[in-house]
């Protein structure tokens, strides 16, 4: 009865594990992604299916023999074909750039245009004539430039540079010893501006005594963002151009003088004139200048007569000096000399002492 058990029982084995067998299928997991920015699509697995072959049971009466035949399942491996993929090369990012925080632009500003350079003054001639006995007592001819500082809104200097038109209208007075010249023009806002020179006459000598600059300052163009736009007095009480006073002044160089703003004493303005001849208390009924009174040669001393001068008196003094001292000299050493006749030099004797005692 044993026997019989274990026989069904090895039977029942067999049978489990040939149904196991058969129902059992070998799959292949699929390949894991390629974790890249670009998906390679791998080719199907080929599976070989799994083969069974069982073996035929002999049972015999009086004694039963089992042959089991292992089971054996060929499975051909997968064979996965990968396509070379040609990945990307990484791409290195440029750092993180901080960015300046956003300023709120500034208001627009209204730029002020550069000043224009004004060009060289024109040369101007005025004639003042006496109504009563139509004698020109005064003739003028020159250039005049005038350079004026100033503070502007901003509290910063600046300098305005503007000419005397030559077209200015001249008037004046004819005085016996005052004569004044009035030059006076329009700036760009159509104001009038004026220059005055009064002439004074000391001891048959002609002369400037007073230089007056009324100018109006509103003028955008010769003072830009200026302060003070009122009418400025500017003066100089200086005695400029001494001439005699039938002669006529001359001077072609240009020629510089302060200015002083009225109420503050302080030179802040210049007159410049060049290619001046002018001419005062004339006494003629036409405008001919008297004969030219230099300002070379009346300004310029004599001065290679005077250091001639001063060279010779330096070397008489020199050999003055030189005389003495030698004299001094030889006369402290107690000698005495004799001129030879063959004109040798000095032959030094013994002293006065010594002669007294040969006479003795």
């Amino acid at each position: 009865m044993v026997p019989k058990i274990v026989l069904f029982a090895v039977l029942a084995s067999i049978l489990a594990l040939s149904n196991g067998q058969n129902d059992s299928t070998v799959s292949v997991p699929p390949p894991e992604p390629i974790p890249h920015n670009k998906t390679t699509t791998e080719p199907p697995t080929t599976t070989s299916p799994t083969t069974t072959t069982p073996t035929p049971t002999t049972t015999s009466p009086n004694k039963t023999t089992t042959t089991t035949t292992t089971t054996t399942t060929s499975t051909t491996p997968s064979t996965t074909v990968t396509t070379p993929t040609t990945l990307a090369p990484n791409t290195t990012h440029a750092p993180n750039t901080t960015f300046a925080p956003t300023t709120s632009p500034a208001p627009p500003t209204t730029a002020i245009p550069p000043k224009p350079t004004p060009e060289k003054p024109e040369v101007g001639t005025w004639y003042i004539t006496n109504a009563t006995n139509n004698v020109t007592c005064i003739m003028a001819k020159m250039a005049i430039q005038f350079n004026i500082t100033y503070e502007t809104t901003k509290n910063t200097t600046e300098y305005g540079i503007f000419n005397v038109p030559k077209n200015s209208t001249a008037t004046g007075v004819c005085g016996n010893e005052t004569q004044i010249l009035i030059l006076s023009w329009l700036n760009d806002d159509n104001k009038t501006n004026s220059v005055n020179f009064i002439f004074v006459n000391k001891k048959d000598h002609f002369m400037i005594s007073n230089i007056t600059l009324i100018v109006n300052q509103s003028d955008s163009e010769v003072f830009p963002d200026i302060k003070d736009k009122n009418v400025t007095l500017y003066y100089s009480n200086k005695t400029e151009f001494s001439t005699p006073v039938s002669k006529s002044y001359v001077c072609a160089k240009d020629q510089k003088f302060g200015l002083e703003k009225n109420g503050t004493n302080v030179t802040v303005a210049t007159i410049d004139v060049s290619e001046v001849q002018l001419q005062a208390f004339h006494k003629e009924k036409n405008e001919k200048f008297g004969a030219a009174e230099n300002c070379e040669s009346s300004s310029s001393p004599d001065i290679v007569p005077i250091a001639v001068g001063c060279a010779l008196v330096g070397l008489v003094a020199v050999v003055l000096i030189a005389y003495l001292v030698g004299r001094r000299r030889s006369q402290a050493r107690g000698y005495l000399s004799i001129v030879r006749s063959d004109s040798e030099s000095d032959i030094p004797l013994q002293p006065v002492s010594q002669w007294k005692k040969c006479w003795k």
